[in-house]
């Protein structure tokens, strides 16, 4: 995974996510928040760049010290193929299954591969 912070890579970014609306919406507006400064210290993680097929957007992990507590530990996604939003919960640490979460999105399959990556790791999924 790659973490996005040139603000030219997020501007670019942005406006790929308007072209996903309505689907985007839950990532497109931290990457607006990161683009104009970032006062809540959130990262944008990318599979590739510039052709991505997923967009993770989460809580910096130095600032989230309270590993239970999933309200500052939300992550938001999207992804232009179902395939790499498997890969990502299966393969990277980009998703951190030791620590109480939520993830947000609007895509069909999403719920279901996170149930198939919570089951496949021994976790309980709500």
């Amino acid at each position: 995974m790659l973490i996005l912070t040139c603000p030219a890579q997020l501007q670019r970014l942005e406006e790929t996510l308007r072209r996903s609306l309505p689907a985007a919406l839950p990532v497109l507006g931290t990457v607006m928040t990161m683009a104009r400064g970032n006062p809540a210290s959130y990262e944008v993680l990318v599979d590739s760049w510039p052709n991505f097929g997923v967009v993770l957007t989460r809580l910096r992990p130095e600032e989230n010290k309270d590993h239970e507590d999933f309200y500052t530990n939300q992550l938001t996604v999207f992804y232009q193929d179902e395939g790499s939003w498997r890969a990502l919960l299966e393969g990277t640490e980009a998703v951190s299954w030791t620590r109480a979460f939520q993830i947000h999105g609007m895509q069909e399959g999403m719920y279901e591969a996170m149930r198939e990556a919570a089951d496949a790791k021994g976790v309980r999924l709500e």
